[in-house]
């Protein structure tokens, strides 16, 4: 009896040990019909480039990865990554979103009214802007964008989230928020058309005029030049400039803006990759107002052009800085269309303050610096931020007006 016993296993452990070296074969054989299909490795080439690799990679893709993938496609993706792999402020645009910029700098489109950039190659909020439906979720400054709609962030580029979360009024879109110091959590938003009233003025006393500048688009400067004169026609003796959260825009509107406080001087010089220097000085065919006291509110949500006009008044020391420190955004973007409706933003410049400081990554800290209470804003909208200013404003108006009775003998 055990002599069978002992047949029978012999028996089942044979069976097991052809089973395994038929199935070792047949992956076997698999594995090298697929190696026979691929190229196989070549010898080393001391004059083999990136451009031949490049190449290689685009036949390889083609030819045999599991789907079929278009050419352009391959293209869009090579430009793409050849952006990113420089800095995270250039980028391609497919011609829709190309044509979504140009209508967003024409101040109408349809979205939630929110700022947005990669910061240590995570999507994040530059700011919310006023009146939309971003502001109206409690959107922050610094908010990052984990996913949009379930589709992570974490690889995606820029321009890709800005076309997700843009789309029809009534339209609704889902943000999933990390905050930092609380677990992440999903805000779903209700898509509007946004039309961003970039100047908005307002007498905040009998004497001090207040100008909130939302995004330096085409003719702010002469806006904000006109707004000047139509609050000191209603009194105003002092200006309170509002750049908080003001992602910035285009670099002469920077200059126009600067130029309405500014007689003269430089403004902002710009340097390219060979050294070439190009220095924008105070466009002369605005109305300067160099006498009247001026106070500039900023924050972390201050980058680009809200920089340079923060940082020319503060070196030709013309006025007061009052907030927390700015974003730190020191380089220039050229947008370059391209022949089929595509563009592409790319960095050609770092810019200077007149005092020869570049702020890439620092920012401009404030004269006073005042953080703002998120909870009394949230709870009451009181801004105090905004009262240190007002605060600040008639200080320097009593002071100024005392220096004028001094200079006058009474």
């Amino acid at each position: 009896m055990k002599i069978l016993r002992d047949k029978f296993k012999n028996q089942v452990w044979l069976i097991a040990i052809t089973f395994l070296l038929l199935f070792t074969f047949a992956v076997s054989a698999q594995d090298s019909a697929v190696d026979k299909q691929l190229p196989q490795e070549p010898q080393q080439d001391e004059n083999y480039t990136k451009a031949d690799a490049f190449q290689d990679v685009m036949f390889l893709l083609q030819n045999y990865y599991v789907e079929d993938v278009k050419f352009e496609t391959l293209i869009e993706g090579a430009i793409d990554g050849m952006l990113n792999k420089v800095d995270r402020y250039s980028y391609f645009m497919s011609p829709s979103e190309y044509e979504e910029m140009q209508q967003e700098y024409e101040g109408h489109y349809g979205g939630i009214g929110i700022v947005i950039t990669m910061r240590d190659n995570k999507l994040t909020i530059v700011s919310p802007i006023k009146n939309t439906p971003g502001e109206r979720a409690g959107l922050r400054s610094g908010d990052i964008i984990t996913a949009i709609d379930g589709q992570e962030t974490a690889e995606m580029s820029q321009m890709k989230a800005v076309d997700l979360m843009r789309g029809e009024e009534g339209t609704d879109v889902t943000l999933t928020i990390d905050r930092g110091d609380e677990d992440p959590f999903e805000v779903e938003i209700t898509r509007e058309d946004i039309e961003v009233p970039y100047v908005e003025t307002e007498m905040k006393t009998n004497e001090i005029g207040y100008i909130s500048l939302a995004q330096f688009i085409e003719n702010v400067g002469t806006k904000v030049e006109t707004a000047v004169a139509d609050l000191k026609e209603q009194g105003a003796r002092g200006i309170i400039l509002d750049l908080r959260n003001n992602p910035g825009g285009l670099l002469n509107e920077a200059v126009n803006v600067s130029s309405v406080f500014l007689e003269e001087g430089v403004v902002v010089s710009v340097r390219q990759k060979d050294e070439t220097e190009r220095i924008l000085k105070v466009n002369q065919d605005i109305n300067a107002n160099t006498e009247i006291p001026l106070i500039i509110l900023i924050n972390k949500g201050s980058a680009s052009a809200s920089e340079i006009v923060s940082g020319a008044i503060k070196d030709y020391d013309r006025g007061k800085l009052i907030g927390t420190t700015t974003f730190g955004k020191g380089v220039v973007q050229s947008v370059v269309p391209l022949k089929d409706g595509s563009a592409v933003s790319l960095t050609t410049a770092r810019y200077y303050t007149p005092d020869g400081n570049y702020i890439h990554e620092k920012g401009i800290k404030p004269d006073v610096k005042v953080e703002l209470d998120i909870e009394a804003a949230q709870e009451d909208g009181s801004d105090n931020q905004l009262e240190r200013a007002i605060d600040e404003m008639e200080n320097m108006i009593f002071v100024r007006e005392f220096q004028d009775k001094k200079a006058a003998g009474e």
